[in-house]
């Protein structure tokens, strides 16, 4: 596939100078002589080798290989030969060609783009953004594609193949063609950025390319799996109810472990042994099929640690790549970062923000993983917490992923959204296969709690309400609320908060008091935001939660007689702020849910009424879908006019935030002293993770003044007076819901 005929080769005359392969390099090597370099010949050779095995997996083998084959062509030339030893002081007879840093990447982007409109072009694409990124086709940019291509370069003074151009090997569908396209591309780029990558890194660094081997197989994984979890289940006692039916659970995700690879949906009420259950389907179904990977995706950071740390226990350290964007740093310990790059570990857990966003972003840094996700299981957990704004873009990329790519997705959550095809609803899943045999069946068995509407109630009220308890929860949507009702509390070691403002081992300290005090029966009376209906596993005789979403109310109600230990059901009060606003969004969830309280008192987490309510709220949502119009972007990309940068503006949260550590305690001082010296930058950021509060760019400039900012870019808090044992990091401004994606 336009492989350099060397028998061409070494006689071609230039200036003066008798040409031969052997002295065009894609690299220098610093500190060795030139006839050490990496070799032009064997960098693309082994480019369109790795890159054509990456793409096999999508059948796009052949466009791979020519996009390796071609990518640094204009590393082909006298000029930038000139350069590259001008760059190194090494002086020969290139050097009467040198004019600088010449650009090399759009020159083979360009002879393809001549070859072929079509075909060429979307080779273009990858070829001329290996560096730099995808880059827009047509806009007012001078690095707009299309102007770049029609710009006048140096000549390829190396023999050169023309291509043989594939067909497109992917399903197309009509309505869809344009997504698919731009999707097509941006896994043959990622496909093309890692392999260069890799082949670079393999021959200037051989440290790194040692640190990228030795992870376990899935079949291995598996093999641990049944053993550890077969420890667990003999320690549990089987003969609660609660414990049976999580066994029916697991016997049913083995069997559809056993169905071809598609979409599927696991529906099991909170508390039902979902998390274990669907890496046992994942496991089984990978060996079943020859998948490569399970890709483990959570919404929200403060339970990627916690999963993330339950694989750890069933499958060991060596298996598990945390990968989320906490912190970003370029010194750090080696296989995590390399990891992390490119997703070649054999189980990654990730957040619905560092997946969706990938799959929409133009950078390399971003997308060379992407090639990875092919023929692999994808596990998205509390699928429903998929903002509704995004919900169109993240459906598409779902729906492409399973039609094209090889990849079984499963949607995991206790309240599944109607996220089926409909007319109201096209980017829906069509050919969904739940997982569960018995779905109501299942809820039936395990209905725990009774719920219903208590009405309006203003902060005090909540707090006489709580404080008549001895143990009882209270979940709200905000900060400030959380606050308001905890300090409208008694002080007491009795009355506990929780909120994202409480950096996460704060967090854990707090939740191993709440657990114990539940356990030994002592008053607990806990006020926290969302955070703790997010997996987080405890069990209160009695809940209230602010007015949400009928998915929120199932998901507070999880915390409640979660393991079954009382005989009959517990009850969990819904009630609504008499005198504090709420955002929009949860307004619109929370009138949605209203409708329905009347009706389904005392279930409200059936999965009848969650599908009422989500049919209510995604068809009052329908314009929403997709806020940013990316699909509409990507359908005028059929054409093949693809607008890459643009459609990075994608971002599945619209508010960012920023990482302060808070540094305390003992152990957090000393791991911030270590982060001023440390080659391994990541390694103890790792672990400064676990005191970390994410907060919004307005909080930043209320407490900069008492930040430290290290060199890397990394706020530190070192004053205690801005920092409660109670409540957290203090700022008159909490703002915001619980979550930090």
């Amino acid at each position: 596939m336009g492989k350099i005929d060397h028998s061409s080769a070494g006689a071609l005359e230039n200036g003066g100078i008798k040409e031969n392969l052997s002295k065009y390099y894609a690299h220098s090597k610093l500190g060795e002589p030139s006839e050490k370099w990496h070799l032009l010949e064997d960098h693309l050779q082994s480019v369109a080798d790795m890159a054509a095995g990456y793409a096999r997996f999508f059948g796009a083998q052949d466009w791979a290989s020519i996009a390796g084959r071609w990518h640094d062509l204009g590393k082909g030339t006298h000029s930038w030969q000139a350069y590259l030893r001008q760059a190194n002081d090494v002086t020969d007879e290139f050097a009467a060609f040198y004019t600088g840093h010449p650009v090399h990447a759009i020159v083979g982007a360009q002879k393809l783009y001549d070859s072929s409109i079509e075909a060429g072009k979307l080779l273009a694409y990858c070829i001329a953004g290996h560096h730099g990124g995808l880059s827009n086709w047509n806009d007012e940019e001078s690095l707009a594609l299309k102007v770049r291509l029609g710009k006048t370069y140096s000549k390829i003074d190396i023999p050169i193949t023309d291509p043989v151009f594939p067909s497109l090997p992917f399903l197309s569908e009509k309505d869809r063609f344009g997504f698919q396209l731009q999707f097509f591309v941006r896994m043959l780029f990622s496909c093309l950025v890692d392999a260069d990558y890799l082949d670079t890194e393999a021959s200037l660094s051989n440290e790194k390319s040692t640190w990228r081997s030795g992870y376990p197989s899935l079949l291995e994984l598996s093999e641990r799996f049944s053993i550890n979890f077969n420890i667990l289940r003999n320690k549990a006692d089987s003969t609660t109810v609660v414990n049976q039916h999580r066994e029916k659970v697991l016997d049913d995700c083995m069997k559809s472990a056993e169905f071809n690879p598609g979409l599927f949906s696991l529906t099991v009420p909170t508390g039902g042994g979902k998390t274990l259950a669907s890496l046992a389907f994942a496991l089984a179904h990978a060996k079943k099929h020859g998948k490569r990977r399970i890709i483990y995706v959570i919404p929200f950071t403060s339970i990627i640690e916690q999963n993330a740390q339950v694989f750890r226990e069933m499958l060991g350290d060596d298996a598990i790549l945390e990968h989320h964007c906490n912190f970003m740093v370029d010194d750090s310990d080696w296989k995590s970062l390399l990891a992390s790059e490119n997703w070649d570990a054999p189980i990654i857990v990730t957040t619905n923000v560092q997946f969706f966003n990938s799959f929409y972003a133009n950078r390399t840094s971003h997308c060379r993983k992407l090639h990875n996700v092919a023929d692999s299981i994808v596990i998205f957990d509390e699928v429903q917490a998929i903002p509704v704004e995004k919900l169109s873009p993240c459906m598409e990329v779902i729906k492409e992923l399973s039609l094209n790519y090889g990849v079984s997705s499963v949607l995991c959550t206790a309240t599944q959204p109607a996220i089926e095809y409909s007319e109201q609803f096209q980017s829906g899943l069509k050919g969904v296969q739940e997982i569960i045999q018995d779905v109501p069946g299942l809820f039936g068995a395990l209905k725990r709690t009774e719920e219903s509407f208590i009405g309006e109630l203003s902060v005090q009220d909540v707090a006489a309400k709580l404080f008549s308890y001895e143990q009882v929860l209270c979940v709200v949507n905000t900060r400030q609320q959380a606050l308001d009702i905890f300090n409208a509390l008694p002080e007491s070691d009795e009355t506990i908060h929780l909120s994202a403002l409480m950096y996460p081992l704060h967090r854990t300290k707090k939740l191993n008091e709440i657990r114990r005090r539940l356990e030994d029966g002592e008053p607990c009376r806990v006020i926290s935001t969302q955070l703790i209906e997010a997996g987080v596993d405890v069990d209160f005789p009695c809940v209230f939660r602010a007015v949400a979403g009928i998915d929120s109310i199932a998901q507070a109600a999880g915390r409640c007689n979660r393991n079954g230990l009382h005989e009959k059901p517990c009850k969990v009060f819904v009630f609504n702020f008499a005198d504090l606003p709420i955002s929009s969004f949860i307004k619109q969830a929370a009138q949605s849910a209203e409708k329905l309280f009347d009706r389904f008192k005392g279930k409200l987490t059936s999965p009848e009424c969650v599908r009422e309510y989500f049919d209510d709220y995604f068809w009052k949502n329908q314009q929403r879908m997709d806020a940013e119009e990316i699909i509409k972007l990507c359908k005028t990309a059929q054409s093949g006019d693809i607008q890459f940068k643009k459609l990075a503006d994608f971002q599945m949260i619209n508010s960012s935030t920023i990482p302060v550590i808070v540094a305390l305690d003992q152990n957090a001082i000393k791991l911030v002293e270590e982060l001023k010296y440390s080659n391994y930058k990541r390694l103890v950021l790792r672990q400064l993770q676990q005191y970390t509060v994410q907060i919004h760019s307005n909080q930043l400039n209320e407490i900069k003044g008492s930040l430290e900012l290290m060199e890397s870019g990394i706020l530190i808090l070192l004053s205690e007076k801005l920092y409660s044992i109670d409540t957290g990091l203090k700022t008159s401004n909490p703002r915001g819901e619980a979550f930090i994606y």
